[in-house]
């Protein structure tokens, strides 16, 4: 699962978990068009997650809806770019 490269600590989490969050980071990913390639953009969506997940938000489909608002809000207008 590929967000497992991104959680420092790898116990702070049981599977359910991680299966939940490595679902929102796919869809997350694939709904921002941010692919294989684009390491910054994964990390970011992928450290966002973890964060809301620590935070106690562990549904799939809420993962992915905030992230997605998120990124939208931070994208610099008329552009693809996100506001790092």
């Amino acid at each position: 699962m590929p967000i497992r490269k991104h959680l420092t600590d790898k116990t702070a989490f049981g599977p359910v978990a991680i299966e939940a969050m490595s679902k929102a980071f796919e869809e997350a990913c694939i709904a921002l068009q941010v692919y294989a390639g684009d390491e910054k953009g994964r990390e970011i969506i992928a450290t966002r997650i973890i964060d809301l997940a620590r935070s106690g938000l562990i549904d799939p489909v809420a993962l992915r809806d905030r992230v997605i608002a998120e990124a939208r809000l931070r994208v610099c207008p008329g552009t693809s770019s996100w506001i790092a």
